[in-house]
């Protein structure tokens, strides 16, 4: 039972999480007009106040495809990783992308306040979250020159 957790268990447990994740977000596209509609009646319910389920779904629509292609590409560079393949070009690539699907999902939800203040908790949330991807792929970016170095040196 001393067994450490390993490289590969890890790569396994994050590939479930994103599978997950990934259900619960084709969930959300399938029955979001139903859900916009319940959770906009339990919480306008004791204020009084119902704006309507329309600007809700535009909203949860339009970061439904930043959050997909975020979701395709982490994917995929976990699969690199899983693969060994981790200081390269392409998975620097996706980590940018990443980065910009937050701030772009960032962005949807700041226009969203118009209409309803706490999407600024969510927009928040994500730029830091883009804040904090950039910083990984700028390290993966010194990495890679590191390596290369190290490369042609030998």
């Amino acid at each position: 039972m001393n067994e450490k957790w390993s490289y590969k268990q890890s790569v396994v447990l994050t590939k479930i999480c994103i599978l997950l994740f990934s259900a619960a977000y084709f969930g959300v596209i399938f029955t979001c007009p139903l859900l916009t509609r319940r959770f906009l009646y339990y919480s306008c319910s004791a204020a009084g106040v119902y704006k309507g389920t329309w600007l809700f779904n535009v909203t949860i629509y339009a970061c439904a495809i930043p959050i997909g292609v975020l979701l395709w590409n982490l994917w995929r560079l976990v699969g690199d990783i899983g693969l060994e393949e981790i200081f390269t070009g392409e998975n620097i690539r996706r980590l940018r992308i990443i980065s910009w699907m937050c701030f772009a999902v960032a962005f949807i939800c700041l226009l969203s306040m118009a209409y309803e203040f706490f999407w600024g908790i969510f927009a928040a949330c994500m730029v830091f979250m883009g804040m904090l991807i950039r910083v990984i792929k700028n390290t993966f970016e010194r990495a890679r020159e590191l390596k290369e170095e190290v490369d042609y040196t030998i």
